[in-house]
């Protein structure tokens, strides 16, 4: 009903989500860690020393992209702006990718006690975001600055619970027997609803062609 009010108005409804927010960083970072500001801003792990290109940035971007489809089930979204859950977003990917990478290095090499050659994964730097969006902004007052920094460590928080489920996250923590017995009583539910429609609406028909009988035979004796 409201979507056919809103088109009588002709009025149009604009959706901001955080994965506006996930592509838009990652298109600035993409050519801002090329500078001599942003350079300084995003390290390799190993020994590699080289300048950050668009494809380091993709692992982060995808991983990102995930956290923001739980976040997108979750009470999470009705709790932060979609700015500062895109951005917390990509700093939690970032560290779980730096995680992953570290306990790849702490495995044996591709080759060595008779593995089989693995395939390398591209290699994600470590982004220090804060900094980046500290640098981006730099004409902000320190306090601006240390008040958007408590917002997004308390966001990237609770996006790391929704993996046990929290605020009420729908890809995580699911009891699937308990969901399958309410899937059957709503199904059960809307099949008996249907039925007492169905019920309805053949009285309803029979009375009208009872009247419409009725009515012919007054007009045949009339």
């Amino acid at each position: 009903a409201e979507a056919s009010l809103v088109a009588g108005l002709h009025f149009e409804l604009l959706c901001f989500h955080p994965y506006k927010t996930v592509l838009a960083y990652t298109e600035d970072l993409r050519t801002y860690l090329k500078t001599d500001k942003g350079s300084k801003l995003a390290t390799f792990s190993g020994h590699e020393d080289r300048p950050v290109v668009g494809e380091d940035l993709r692992p982060m971007h995808d991983e990102a992209r995930k956290i923001v489809d739980d976040a997108c089930v979750s009470d999470v979204i009705l709790l932060a702006p979609p700015g500062q859950i895109g951005l917390a977003a990509m700093m939690v990917a970032n560290d779980d990718l730096q995680l992953l990478q570290q306990k790849q290095l702490q495995q044996p090499s591709n080759g060595e006690d008779g593995g089989e050659m693995q395939p390398k994964r591209p290699t994600a730097p470590k982004i220090d975001l804060l900094g980046y969006v500290a640098s981006r902004f730099d004409d902000r007052e320190d306090e601006d600055h240390n008040g958007l920094r408590s917002r997004i460590n308390d966001v990237c928080d609770m996006l790391r619970a929704l993996r046990q489920g929290k605020y009420g996250c729908g890809n995580h923590g699911i009891d699937m027997v308990k969901l399958k017995a309410v899937h059957k009583k709503l199904k059960k539910c809307r099949g008996g609803a249907e039925s007492k429609s169905k019920k309805k609406k053949k009285k309803r028909k029979a009375k009208t062609d009872e009247d419409d009988a009725t009515a012919a035979k007054k007009a045949k004796t009339g």
